[in-house]
């Protein structure tokens, strides 16, 4: 090596970060990013409790390994400023932890909560995988599935999937039986969540004067209650908590996790 290319390279390497500030370095923006994804998955794909409720905190247990402790571990382990090969191996690492994160951040936007859904007498939630796997099957049916957009932008959609009558229920339940989706899947059977207000208010919980909490059953005489909310019990896939909405319109206002 010529006396110019050492002192060129032996000057470059002088400006590469130490280990230390490499693994450091790399931690913070691992960290900036985890940030980011919290703040996306909290306002977008899990809004407010349903984060707790309904996946967002499992989906963020395994991204936060992936993003905060693989990468800056790879650097640890694999950094060395000078050494042969230390673009490839930086390149390397950037990828692996690329290709993790993106998968993580896949399954957790498939497991999104795509829609809170009343049928049968209640509401739940259901994940994007599931809505897309259910539409896919009626579709198979010959039958019409509705999408996520034909109830608006905003997410999760809060609709009712239209009850079959009496004389139709035996058909239902054959359709079960030959893997057509349960109801709250059947997006062919969804209508906007206030066509149906006056049957959806037969369930609501109201309190009881010792304090207790109960579900009005439709055939119940029991009070209920006079204020200008409705509140109902939801069931998620990791949480049970409430849902509650305007009386008048049907207008989500909160949704609370069981403490």
């Amino acid at each position: 090596m010529s006396p110019e290319n050492y002192y060129l390279t032996k000057n470059l390497i002088m400006k590469l970060p130490s280990l230390k500030q490499a693994v450091a370095l790399h931690f913070a923006i691992s960290l900036l990013i985890f940030i980011v994804l919290i703040v996306t998955m909290m306002t977008f794909w899990f809004p407010g409790d349903l984060f707790f409720m309904d996946g967002g905190w499992q989906g963020l247990k395994i991204i936060a390994p992936i993003d905060l402790i693989l990468g800056p571990a790879l650097t640890l382990l694999f950094y060395r400023p000078g050494k042969k090969g230390l673009v490839f191996d930086v390149s390397a690492i950037v990828l692996v932890q690329v290709a993790a994160l993106g998968y993580g951040v896949y399954l957790a936007h498939e497991q999104r909560t795509a829609a809170i859904v009343f049928a049968e007498n209640r509401f739940e939630t259901l994940s994007y995988n599931e809505f897309k796997a259910a539409n896919e099957e009626i579709a198979e049916q010959k039958l019409l599935p509705k999408s996520l957009s034909d109830f608006g932008n905003r997410m999760p959609i809060i609709v009712y999937a239209k009850s079959f009558a009496a004389e139709d229920y035996g058909r239902y339940m054959e359709d079960l039986l030959n893997g057509l989706p349960e109801l709250r899947e059947r997006s062919d059977r969804y209508e906007p969540i206030h066509t149906a207000s006056a049957d959806i208010e037969k369930h609501q919980l109201v309190t009881e004067t010792n304090g207790t909490t109960i579900e009005v059953p439709a055939s119940s005489t029991s009070e209920k209650s006079a204020d200008d909310n409705l509140t109902f019990a939801l069931k998620a896939r990791y949480l049970n908590g409430t849902i509650t909405f305007s009386r008048n319109d049907m207008r989500l206002l909160r949704i609370e996790r069981e403490r």
